[in-house]
C-alpha cells in the first residue's frame, strides 16, 4: 500500500534513466538508512503489519478494511490479506514465479502478470527499500529541494531491480514522502507518525494521493520485524 507533478516529474526523470548511482546520492541513502535504523534495517529479513485501510471516493470516506500484510524478503514474497471485520474477503499474493488471488466470491484465480510485478516492485519502494541503502541500485540521482504534496523536502530519485520511485526527506534524513508510478496512474505518498520498532523506524501512517486526490490512508495497528514466518503463511485458503 502504496506512493508529483508526474508529468513535469517524468520529463526531468528521463534523462536519468541511462544515469549510473552518483556517489553522493549513494551516500545519502546510505544516511537515510542510518537514520530509519542502520544495522537493524539492514538486517530485515522478514516482515508483518496489520493496518486500517480507508478509501475515499471524493472528500467522502468510502471504506475501511483490515489489512494483514506478510513480506519475506529473502524469497521476495509478499501475501496481503483484506479483511471487513473479522471476516477474510480477498487475499492477493506474489513470488518471484508469478502471483495469484482468493476471494471469498470468485475463489482461487492467477494474478494478472503485470499487476504481480508492480507488486513485486513495491519490495523496493516505500520504507522497504531504505534497507539497501547505497548498494545494489541500478540508478540513484539527487533531484534537490521538492515539494510533495504539502511537505517540503530533499529528493533521491532510485532505480533498484527496475523499480522505480522518487524518496522525499527531512533535515533528519527520515522519510516524509514518495513519488513512483502505478497501474492506476502516478501516486504520491505523505508519510508521518514515524516509530522505531524493533530498532527500525517505520511510519505509521500513509497517505496516498493521485492527481493531488488523496484516495486512501494506511494507519498501522501492529508491526513486527522479522517475526517467524510458517510454512503455511504463504499458502491460499
Amino acid at each position: 500500500m502504496k506512493p508529483r507533478h508526474l508529468i513535469v516529474f517524468l520529463a526531468c526523470l528521463s534523462p536519468l534513466g541511462l544515469a549510473q548511482v552518483a556517489s553522493e546520492a549513494a551516500r545519502i541513502l546510505d544516511k537515510i538508512r542510518l537514520a530509519h535504523g542502520g544495522a537493524a534495517l539492514a538486517a530485515l529479513r522478514t516482515y508483518q503489519e496489520t493496518a486500517t485501510l480507508t478509501t475515499f471516493s471524493g472528500p467522502e470516506t468510502e471504506r475501511t478494511l483490515t489489512v494483514v500484510s506478510y513480506v519475506d524478503f529473502t524469497q521476495n514474497r509478499l501475501r496481503i490479506e483484506y479483511k471487513d471485520g473479522s471476516q477474510l474477503i480477498q487475499v492477493i499474493q506474489v513470488s518471484p514465479s508469478g502471483g495469484e488471488t482468493w476471494s471469498a466470491l470468485g475463489g482461487k484465480k492467477p494474478l494478472e502478470p503485470a499487476f504481480a510485478q508492480e507488486l513485486r516492485q513495491g519490495l523496493y519502494q516505500t520504507w522497504y527499500g531504505l534497507r539497501l541503502g547505497g548498494s545494489g541500485r541500478e540508478m540513484a540521482q539527487i533531484l534537490g529541494k521538492r515539494t510533495f504534496g504539502d511537505v517540503d523536502g530533499w529528493a533521491v530519485a532510485v532505480r533498484t531491480q527496475s523499480s522505480q520511485t522518487t524518496y522525499l526527506v527531512n533535515a533528519q534524513n527520515q522519510l516524509i514522502a514518495e513519488r513512483y508510478e502505478s497501474a492506476q496512474g502516478p501516486i504520491t505518498v505523505l508519510y508521518a507518525d514515524l516509530r522505531r520498532v524493533s530498532g527500525v523506524l517505520i511510519p505509521f501512517r500513509a497517505r496516498l494521493y493521485t492527481n493531488g486526490v488523496l484516495f486512501a490512508e494506511a494507519r498501522v495497528q501492529r508491526a513486527l520485524v522479522n517475526p517467524p514466518l510458517d510454512p503455511g503463511t504463504f499458502r491460499l485458503p
